[in-house]
Order: structure tokens, then sequence, then C-alpha cells
């Protein structure tokens, strides 16, 4: 028995002992093809030697400090990198272990600036439905997934909660265009019940991540929330832990959308598993009203800016810069989607294929016409991402209890994959398909 306490203590993990580019290789030398990076994790790939031989060329000089004592080169450099590729009145970055201290700290951050400029009653934060920020118990809060929040909710801070951009399946039974974008509307009626007065920000993933895989809202949603949110002096903070950092295809998710946020929460990419990093973006107003109030953002993690993590990260993002994987996950996605597409015209259980560069999202439904979901009960998709792993693909599963049934999968491969090895992702699921029928 494993000394491990695990996430699921009924299942036999396979040991993995080595990776490669786009596969992991388990300790009977089994070979897998990582389709979703780990956890949207890996983009550079696994097993890059160049990470370790920095590394092991530097071993007295990357040591630990203290953040609230001291700085190093390697995380002055790193954020000033950051910002340069960021929106342009991102002025100000913080790290972190990881995207769910990143979002607990912008949080912070939001109720902060308000107390800074004399609004007290700011401290409310909004989110959606269907959406995922994390796992302490404030991130949890801020999450609209049941499953993670229901063992807590006696811990748990009120949140409320508007509809998710989520066309497919419209929570307010609209359709697009004709709904006038009621699901950004909501952030009103929200409001309302709310009193403005009272709330500090609005947190959303500009793309849904793994509640619903790879949901993408209409053009127009995110100006609209945030024209809502400077009309009532509310904070926008762009979750991007999942979709930023180039996965879809630009640096940042909020590109596509042609606008801005306030606060910008990074996580996952910006390490790719090499390191436990995270990072939070602030405008120039967010940051001077600290610097002009009491000049202390009254917060800090014994690890934030670990100097490892921000060497590590710097040539994490040489990497991705030197092999152009930025750009590459742009074209690699197109091809993705498209074959994807096709897979859809085969299987009528597809009900819809979504998603933008590297990040992509499969429904399944008993009825294409009608959008039927499955019965929960029969779990298809998580029988779907099981015989792909058998058959060598990692995929991930939607979540049970989200719409649809959780029957979605996830696609997010590191962005060195090559059009063969989404062939192969593409293959594999066209023979799942055909032989777990619902």
């Amino acid at each position: 028995m494993s000394a491990v306490l695990r996430r699921d203590l009924r299942r036999d993990y396979p040991t993995i002992v080595r990776g490669s580019g786009v596969h992991l290789f388990d300790a009977s030398g089994r070979r897998y093809l990582d389709a979703v990076g780990g956890a949207g994790v890996v983009v550079i790939g696994h097993g890059v030697s160049e990470i370790g031989r920095a590394l092991a060329a530097a071993p007295e000089a990357v040591t630990y400090v203290y953040g609230a004592a001291f700085t190093t080169p390697w995380q002055e450099e790193l954020a000033a990198r950051l910002l340069r590729h960021a929106t342009p009145d991102a002025a100000a970055v913080y790290f972190t272990s990881g995207g769910s201290e990143a979002n607990e700290t912008a949080v912070k951050l939001a109720r902060q600036y308000h107390l800074e400029r004399g609004k007290p009653a700011k401290h409310k934060v909004i989110a959606r439905h269907h959406s995922f920020h994390g796992m302490t118990l404030a991130t949890v809060a801020l999450s609209g997934r049941p499953t993670v929040r229901q063992p807590f909710e006696p811990y748990l801070q009120h949140v409320p909660r508007i509809a998710a951009p989520y066309c497919y399946r419209c929570p307010l039974g609209a359709r697009y265009p004709d709904c006038g974008v009621a699901c950004a509307g909501d952030l009103e009626r929200a409001l309302r019940e709310e009193d403005p007065e009272t709330v500090a920000a609005v947190i959303v993933e500009p793309i849904i991540g793994t509640t619903l895989p790879a949901v993408t809202p209409v053009p127009e949603y995110l100006a609209r929330l945030r024209a809502i949110c400077d009309r009532h002096d509310i904070l926008l903070i762009a979750d991007e832990v999942l979709s930023g950092y180039g996965r879809t295809g630009t640096f940042l998710a909020l590109e596509h959308f042609d606008t801005r946020a306030d606060i910008i929460t990074m996580g996952k990419a910006i390490g790719s598993g090499y390191a436990a990093l995270g990072a939070v973006l602030a405008t120039g107003d967010v940051v001077d009203s600290l610097r002009r109030g009491s000049g202390v953002f009254q917060h800090g993690f014994t690890f934030s800016g670990l100097p490892m993590s921000c060497f590590v990260g710097l040539h994490v993002l040489d990497y991705a810069r030197e092999h152009d994987l930025f750009a590459r996950a742009a074209a690699r996605g197109a091809y993705l989607h498209a074959r994807l597409r096709e897979l859809a015209d085969r299987h009528p259980v597809i009900g819809d294929v979504r998603g933008r560069g590297l990040l992509a999202g499969l429904e399944f439904v008993a009825d294409r016409t009608t959008r039927t979901p499955l019965d929960p009960a029969r779990r298809y998709a998580a029988t779907i991402v099981a015989e792909a792993e058998r058959q060598g693909v990692l995929l991930r599963a939607g979540l049970p209890g989200t719409a649809g049934g959780g029957d979605h999968i996830q696609i997010c491969p590191p962005y060195v994959v090559g059009e063969e090895h989404l062939d192969e992702v593409v293959d594999a699921l066209d023979r799942v398909l055909d032989k777990e029928r619902p």
C-alpha cells in the first residue's frame, strides 16, 4: 500500500518514471501520449534537458531568500518579461506557487485596492456558475463547481453568482445574437441584488477550463462585463491560470476579445511543470492605490517569488520564445480543431466542438438535434477517457454534476505537439467512440 495520500484511494496509479516531448513512460515501459499536458501545465514538453542543465550550472547562485526582505535578479527579470508580453496597462507582478494562490492573492489585492481608496464597504467578489478558481477555501468558495464546494460549505464565504457564457446550453434559455448577450447582462441583475457599493470585483475565466472544457464566450461578452464593472467601480479579475501564456494561440486569452482586466492571474504554463509557479499581474491604477495609501500589500507566502521557481520560469519562457511555441500553439490548434470537426461529422454523439488554440473541448450528447444530455449515470466521458488511456492517449473528463451531466472532455497538449501526434489523439478517439456507443 502506498504511503501517499492520493486523490483517489481506490485507484491503482501507474508510476511514471520519465517523460520526453509529448510522451510519458511508466515503470513497465508503457508509453502514453499526454494530450492534456498533465493538467494543462506542460507546454514546452516533458524532459527538456535545457532546464536541468541551467539549474546544474547555477547550484549556488539560485538559493532561497525571504520575499519580505529581499528580491532576486530572476524574480525581477521574469516579472519584467511577463509585463512586456501582457496587456500594456499591466504594471507589476506578484509571484505565487500556483494558480490557487494566485487567485486568492487577486481577491485580497482587490479588497485592499478599495480599502486604500476609502471604500471599505466594497468586499464581495462575484463569480460565475460552472467555473473553477482553485482549491484553497477562498478559491473553492469562488468556484462555481458544486462537487468541490459541497463538502466544505460550512467554511465558505458567500459568493454571488452569474450565468456562464455557455451558448450551447444557455442557462438563461436565450439564443445568440437575439439574446443581447444576456449572460453578460446577468451581472447587472446580481449587482441589483447585492448592491454595487458592496462589490469589489468580478472574477471570470476568459475561456472556461475543466468544469466546462473550452467553453468560449461570444466576441462582445467580456467587453460588456468590462463596461458594467467600470460603471460601478468594480475590478475585473481574469483567471488565466489555464488559458494564459500562449495556450489559446495568443499570450493571454483576453487578447481574443479586445478587452482588458485590472488583475490577471496565471499559473500552470509559466512553470511548465518544472517548477511550482503562479503569477498575479496588476494594472498601475491598482498598484498605485497601495503605493499612495499605506504603501504595504498586506499579504505574503513563504515561497512567493521563490528564486528557483523564477529561475526556472525564465528558462521556460526562453525556451518557448526560442522555439516559437506560442505561434506553434495557434497553428497546431487550428489543425486540432479541424480534425475534431471531422471527428464530429463521423460521430453524432459529439454535440459540440469548442475552444481556441491548444485548448479544446468536446461535449457528448444523446441527441445532437435536441442537444439532449446523456444519462449522467452512464458516465460516458469518464468511460471514453479510461478507454483512451488504455490505448495510450491521456485525456481529461468533465465533472459529474456539471451542465450536460459532465459529459465533456478536454484536450490541451504541450505546445511542442506535432500534427502526427494530434492525428494519433483523434484516431484513438475515433476508435474509442466506435467501441463505446451511448
